[in-house]
C-alpha cells in the first residue's frame, strides 16, 4: 500500500466518523419548497455599477493566486479585480441584485453573510433577490480557501472583507442609478471560443446577451454569459488578471461605450479557443473574439417587463472525503449537515434559483456544470467511461425546463466544484478523490477529485424539477 493509498484511506475514515458524530449531535432541518417572487411593470428600472477590489499592499502582503497549483504567491498584476452589479427592477415595484465577481468563487456561506450586509436595502427597495455570479477566473485572489499552503486558508481575510464591502457598494450604487428602459435578449455563436478535450466532446457554444438599453440615451448594459473557463493564463501564472472577461469588456469599451458584466455557463471541462501559444496572447484573442461577437448581436427580442424568481436552498449530498476533510479543518468556510445519503453521512446546503425575465429562463448554479448535464448529449455505452449507457443519467436541464434555450449562470450563489454525469464518472480505486482515475480507454478523470461525488447531478436534476412545478 502506498503512502497515497494510505492518505486516501485515512481522509475517509477522519470524515466518515466526522459524519457519524455529527448524526449523533444533530438532524438536518427540513428545508420547505420555496414560493416564487415576482413583480411587473411597464416599463423595465435598471441600474449599473462597478469598482475595482485590489489590495494596497500587494507588494507586501502574502496572496495566493486560485484555479490552478496550490501555495502559489502572487506576484505582479496584468489588470485588475472587479466586481459589478445590475438592479434590474420593473418600475418602482421591486427587482433583482445581479453580480459578477472577477473570482474563483464564494461558498454559500460568504454568499450568506453578503446578503445579510445588504439586507436594510433588500427589505426597503422589494429586492425578491441578491446573486453574485462569480466568473471563475484563474488568476484571481483566493476567495474559497485550498489554494493556499495548506492546511492553513488561502483567504486572506482583509481582502475577503474589502470584496464583501465592494460588492455592497456596488449594489448600493447601481440602485440608485437606476433608470427606465427596455431589456433585450440575443445570442451569437462563437464555436472559435471554445474548446473541449474530454469525451463525450460537447459545447455549448452560445453568446447570450442580456441588453438594457436607457429611454433618456445614457449608456446601455450588458449581461454576457459564455461557457468557457477563464482559466488560460495556466498554473505557471503569477500574475493577477480577470483573464478573458476583462478584454472582453475592454472590447465592448471601445466599441459601444456600454457597461458590462459577465457570467460563466455551463464550463465542466470546456476551454477557452486555442488562438496561439502564447498565453497572455491568447487571453487577450479569446476576449476580443467574444466582445466583437457580442457587438455583432442583431436578433434581440424585447423582453416582457415581468421577473419572476425561485429561490430553493436544498441539502447536498458530500461524497468527496478530502474537500470534507478540508472543511472540517476550515480552511473554506462550511456548514455541515448530516445526511443519509452517500459514503460519509455528510451534506452541505446550497442553493439554486430558477428566474423568468419575460419569456426568458434563466437557472443559477452553483457548480461547474459539464455542458452534457444542461442541454445533452451523453456518451454512449460504447463510448462512456463506465461502459453504461445514458439512461442511468438524469435528463439534461433543459428537457427538464422544456425549453432549449435555458439560459444558465455557474458558480453562482455558491461553489460546489464539478458535476460530471454519472456514467462518465471515474474514481482512482484506491485513491478515490485524492488522485486522477483512469477509465477502461485509459483516460484521466481529474474533474471527480474536485466534485461533490457521484450523486451531484442527480441532485440538481431532482431539485430542479421540483422548482420547474412550482413555478408552473
Amino acid at each position: 500500500m502506498s503512502i497515497a493509498d494510505i492518505a486516501a484511506s485515512a481522509v475517509k475514515f477522519v470524515s466518515k466518523r466526522s459524519g457519524k458524530k455529527l448524526a449523533k449531535k444533530m438532524s438536518a432541518p427540513p428545508i420547505p419548497d420555496h414560493v416564487v417572487k415576482t413583480v411587473s411593470a411597464d416599463k423595465f428600472k435598471v441600474g449599473f455599477a462597478c469598482c475595482e477590489v485590489m489590495p494596497d499592499d500587494l507588494d507586501t502582503e502574502i496572496y495566493w493566486i486560485a484555479g490552478h497549483a496550490m501555495a502559489k504567491k502572487i506576484e505582479g498584476v496584468y489588470d485588475p479585480i472587479t466586481v459589478s452589479a445590475m438592479w434590474i427592477g420593473c418600475g418602482e415595484n421591486g427587482g433583482m441584485f445581479m453580480v459578477s465577481a472577477d473570482c474563483i468563487g464564494l461558498t454559500r456561506v460568504e454568499v450568506t453573510k453578503i446578503r445579510d450586509m445588504l439586507s436594510p436595502i433588500y427589505k426597503k427597495v422589494g429586492c425578491i433577490g441578491i446573486n453574485i455570479c462569480c466568473t471563475h477566473n484563474h488568476a484571481g485572489f483566493d476567495t474559497v480557501g485550498y489554494w493556499g499552503k495548506l492546511p492553513k486558508t488561502g483567504k486572506n481575510e482583509k481582502y475577503m472583507n474589502k470584496l464583501f464591502d465592494s460588492i455592497c457598494k456596488v449594489c448600493h450604487d447601481a440602485y440608485e442609478n437606476r433608470t427606465d428602459g427596455d431589456l433585450y435578449v440575443g445570442t451569437s455563436h462563437v464555436p472559435e471560443a471554445v474548446f473541449d478535450r474530454r469525451p463525450p466532446i460537447v459545447t455549448h457554444d452560445v453568446l447570450t446577451r442580456l441588453r438594457f438599453v436607457p429611454d433618456n440615451g445614457t449608456k446601455e448594459t450588458w449581461f454576457l454569459n459564455f461557457g468557457a473557463h477563464p482559466n488560460t493564463l495556466g498554473g505557471s501564472c503569477r500574475k493577477v488578471s480577470a483573464d478573458y472577461p476583462y478584454h472582453m469588456r475592454q472590447t465592448i469599451y471601445k466599441g459601444k461605450n456600454a457597461n458590462v458584466l459577465f457570467g460563466i455557463g455551463a464550463i465542466g471541462n470546456v476551454d477557452p479557443g486555442d488562438f496561439c501559444d502564447d498565453r497572455v496572447d491568447r487571453v487577450r484573442q479569446q476576449g476580443e473574439c467574444l466582445g466583437k461577437a457580442a457587438l455583432k448581436i442583431n436578433n434581440d427580442e424585447k423582453l416582457d417587463c415581468k421577473i419572476s424568481s425561485l429561490r430553493q436552498p436544498f441539502y447536498f449530498p458530500v461524497d468527496n472525503p478530502v474537500l470534507a476533510f478540508l472543511a472540517q479543518l476550515k480552511v473554506m468556510s462550511s456548514k455541515r449537515y448530516p445526511c443519509e445519503k452517500g459514503e460519509l453521512g455528510l451534506a452541505l446546503k446550497s442553493e439554486m434559483t430558477y428566474i423568468k425575465i419575460g419569456k426568458q429562463k434563466i437557472l443559477l448554479l452553483p457548480g461547474e456544470n459539464f455542458p452534457e448535464t444542461v442541454y445533452g448529449g451523453y456518451a454512449s455505452a460504447e463510448d462512456s467511461a463506465t461502459g453504461k449507457g445514458p439512461e442511468i443519467n438524469p435528463a439534461p436541464l433543459v428537457e427538464i425546463a422544456e425549453d432549449e434555450n435555458l439560459l444558465v449562470f455557474g458558480v453562482t450563489n455558491d461553489m460546489t466544484g464539478y458535476v460530471v454525469a454519472p456514467n462518465d464518472f471515474i474514481l482512482h480505486p484506491t485513491q478515490a478523490y485524492l488522485s486522477n482515475g483512469r477509465d477502461r480507454f485509459d483516460r484521466s478523470h481529474y474533474h471527480e477529485t474536485n466534485s461533490l461525488g457521484y450523486n451531484a447531478q442527480q441532485t440538481i436534476a431532482d431539485n430542479f424539477r421540483k422548482m420547474v412545478e412550482i413555478m408552473k
